[in-house]
């Protein structure tokens, strides 16, 4: 009977999902209901954060980091004091937003350090045990995520791609090489920019049933036609 209960409260929490009030609430109420509702949250946290909240997600983030990249950072002079998270949060996550991501990194005061936590943090995220279905890459975001270790584990399944037309190229390549069970391509349209590769992307897709190109500007018709030539079904 406590296996049916818990059965059922998995099934009411996961139509709960989208209701970031209700649900996160849920948490406090015991630590069976937290056990349960902690992974449903975390498959996609950013969708919860609340404004003005990005440091304590950064926080939580960076409380994974393990004691040899906290070893490595106090040597470039970066202390990372945190303690140890009640979940391995990280591990929940199928939604990798790397807009989001960017965001938090850029919550860091000291300019200089930014760039050595945002590796961290990217190694955090991608590595052999993680299995993505959602990824999001920034408008002219160009760290070569694709040659992480562990990245093709990470990537295999994507079924959804948020990007731009002004996506780096190499990292659409690489894409392209790993990936081949995309569903849902979110294209961003950006003035005078259009960058081959994803139409190759487009090309090596198996299942691609759903392509939303978004624009904000009438000026951009001619290039949306352009793209929709251009991305065709083989």
């Amino acid at each position: 009977m406590s296996k049916l209960n818990k059965d059922i409260l998995y099934l009411i929490f996961e139509k709960l999902q989208d209701d970031k009030e209700a649900l996160p609430s849920c948490l406090l109420i015991n630590k069976t209901w937290c056990e349960m509702i902690i992974p449903i949250l975390w498959k996609n946290p950013w969708k919860y954060l609340k404004r003005n909240k990005e440091k304590i997600l950064l926080n939580v983030i960076i409380s994974h980091f393990s004691e040899e990249s906290k070893n490595e950072l106090k040597i470039k002079c970066i202390d990372i004091s945190t303690q140890k998270p009640l979940f391995n949060y990280i591990s929940f996550c199928k939604h990798l937003n790397l807009n989001v991501i960017q965001k938090l990194i850029n919550t860091i005061n000291e300019r200089s350090k930014l760039k050595i936590i945002k590796k961290e943090i990217l190694k955090l995220f991608i590595n052999e045990d993680a299995n993505f279905t959602h990824l999001y890459i920034p408008s002219l975001f160009d760290y070569q995520i694709h040659l992480i270790p562990g990245a093709k584990s990470c990537f295999s399944k994507i079924e959804y791609l948020n990007c731009s037309t002004n996506t780096n190229r190499n990292i659409l390549t690489g894409l392209t090489n790993i990936c081949n069970s995309i569903k849902e391509l979110e294209l961003i349209i950006k003035k005078d920019s259009y960058n081959y590769e994803i139409t190759k992307l487009v090309e090596a897709q198996e299942d691609l049933i759903i392509i939303n190109l978004n624009c904000n500007d009438n000026q951009f018709v001619e290039t949306l036609n352009k793209l929709i030539k251009l991305l065709k079904f083989h």
